[in-house]
């Protein structure tokens, strides 16, 4: 089997600014691994280009066995739609629709014959049912199945997203900052689900991880970034507190120069 991800040369642009310089990045099956760095480090572009939401200027990009581009056939688009599982800020449920529904769309593609047929109207084998229901109520959702997404916390939201992944069975799972605007119970609640929705064997997990304590929680490899570059690769255990802060002294340097250096906020890891 070969890597989940593997960039060689690529750059992300917008004009003439470039927003992502990567000469080479190898993930392999099973890893999972946190993109850490300041706002502009170029964390959810890197996220988005892997998950085929932005093209590169240059370069190769490989996901899941098959080279991102223009000339990438069809039915290899469909199969990486299926075998990659997105989490992003937007989480892009159908308000209107209830948190079962929103689950079972993640089974759309393991459907076939009359059943694929039924889920346009919305008809879903009982398996399957019970399927989103089990993964809701692990997720502490068993009451609100037939709640519409709109009507949903921010947090429950989250955890509909993540149990939507649970019936998609991706290979490969992309998350930007899962737990933005969550509460502490919330944050911690939702880290514990999504390490488990990517415990399954050979499933790659990639996280955008804003608040560094969440760190064990998510990742066993941590890629610092910083400007559009990836500045260091490291196991957790070697990413010590001081070398994490060095990707953010910069960027507070430049907004107040006159700011002491020992001003950055102190970094400690919450227990897994």
């Amino acid at each position: 089997m070969g890597p989940s991800v593997l960039l060689s040369g690529v750059q992300v642009a917008a004009g003439d600014r470039v927003l992502l310089d990567v000469p080479r990045l190898r993930i392999e099956p099973g890893e999972r691994v946190a993109i850490v760095g300041p706002n502009g480090a170029g964390k959810s572009t890197l996220l988005k280009l892997i998950g085929g939401l932005v093209q590169a200027r240059q370069g190769h990009v490989g996901v899941l066995g098959r080279a991102l581009g223009p000339g990438l056939a069809a039915a290899d688009r469909r199969a990486l739609r299926r075998d990659t599982g997105l989490l992003m800020q937007g989480l892009h449920l159908v308000p209107r629709l209830s948190a079962r529904e929103n689950v079972l769309i993640g089974a759309l593609a393991r459907l076939r014959g009359a059943h694929a047929v039924r889920s346009l109207f919305r008809w879903y084998p009982q398996d399957l049912v019970a399927e989103a229901d089990a993964a809701l109520a692990v997720l502490g959702l068993g009451d609100r199945g037939d709640t519409r997404a709109d009507r949903l916390s921010g947090g429950e939201r989250q955890k509909v997203a993540l149990a939507r992944l649970q019936l998609q069975q991706p290979r490969l799972l992309l998350a930007d900052e899962p737990t933005s605007a969550l509460d502490p119970a919330a944050t911690q609640a939702v880290c514990h689900a999504l390490s488990a929705v990517a415990a399954a064997p050979g499933r790659t997990l990639l996280t955008v991880v804003h608040d560094l304590e969440l760190l064990p929680l998510l990742a066993t490899r941590v890629i610092g970034m910083a400007d559009g570059r990836v500045r260091f690769d490291r196991p957790l255990g070697e990413a010590a507190p001081a070398l994490l802060q060095s990707l953010y002294q910069r960027q507070t340097a430049e907004a107040a120069p006159a700011a002491p250096s020992d001003s950055s906020p102190v970094i400690r890891f919450a227990s897994a």
